[in-house]
């Protein structure tokens, strides 16, 4: 599997307006091709996890195309692409594949 993550350092003045958007971002990336899991903290820090490497890219540029990745008061510090190392998960875990395997 593959990560985006991303890490910005946001202007205190934004930083409650953005935090009541963040179950609409998070929300927003269940229909994406190739999207797993994400997680976004409320002072600027997310990573998504996505099936492939090629979904994740894709994903990345997009917001690079888009430019929602820097914006007035929003200074993005990280922004990348990289391969999951390891996976926690109560329920199993996930191959690289994307099959689902329960806990035995």
């Amino acid at each position: 599997m593959w990560a985006v993550i991303g890490v910005w350092d946001i202007d205190p003045d934004l930083i409650e307006s953005l935090r009541d958007q963040l179950s609409l971002m998070a929300s927003s990336k269940i229909p994406l091709p190739g999207f797993v899991h994400g997680t976004w903290t409320r002072d600027g820090h997310m990573i998504q996890v996505y099936a492939d490497e090629t979904n994740a890219r894709q994903y990345h540029q997009a917001m690079l195309d888009q430019g929602a990745v820097d914006r007035p008061g929003i200074r993005n510090i990280v922004w990348a692409v990289s391969e999951v190392g390891a996976e926690s998960d109560t329920t199993g875990w996930t191959d690289r594949t994307g099959t689902h395997h329960p806990p035995t």
